[in-house]
């Protein structure tokens, strides 16, 4: 079980895949998310849930959602990547992962947004509309950084 507290938002976003990446590496195959501590969870944290669905190896149950999280995937179709467990469920894990939030660079969160928007947008047309000035915007500041690191690079 992975603990998921606070604000699920695409800062969080690259610390959590990082978690799932190494149980992934590890022969875990099902992660159950405990998200009963969790406040909200934004497009850019759900979109990276979407991401590590969809590259396989993975799957995803539900644990103590709220329901204002539950109608926010929902609403971007994610809801129906991942299974949710019923309140109550007896079913306990072997062993529970926190989730550190660290602070990620700017880049690894602009690149991580623009990564998980995009997947969403994949996922669902009516996510285009939703999400298509995000994308512009989050592709242009994404831009920005490359064009800095590669000027960095070449005078350094």
């Amino acid at each position: 079980m992975v603990r998921l507290e606070g604000r699920l938002a695409v800062e969080s976003a690259p610390a959590f895949e990082k978690v799932i990446l190494r149980l992934r590496s590890g022969g875990v195959g099902c992660v159950v998310l405990d998200l009963s501590g969790a406040l909200l969870m934004d497009s850019g944290f759900s979109g990276t849930l979407t991401r590590l669905v969809a590259t396989g190896g993975i799957s995803f149950a539900l644990h103590g959602a709220p329901q204002r999280i539950l109608d926010g995937l929902e609403d971007h179709g994610v809801l129906d990547l991942v299974g949710v467990l019923e309140a109550g469920s007896t079913s306990a894990p072997t062993r529970t992962v926190e989730v550190p939030m660290e602070a990620p660079a700017r880049a690894d969160v602009l690149r991580c947004c623009l990564d998980a928007h995009r997947a969403l947008m994949a996922l669902k047309p009516e996510n285009v509309a939703k999400f298509q000035t995000v994308e512009a915007f989050l592709s242009r500041e994404v831009g920005k950084l490359a064009e800095v690191a590669a000027t960095t690079t070449r005078s350094g």
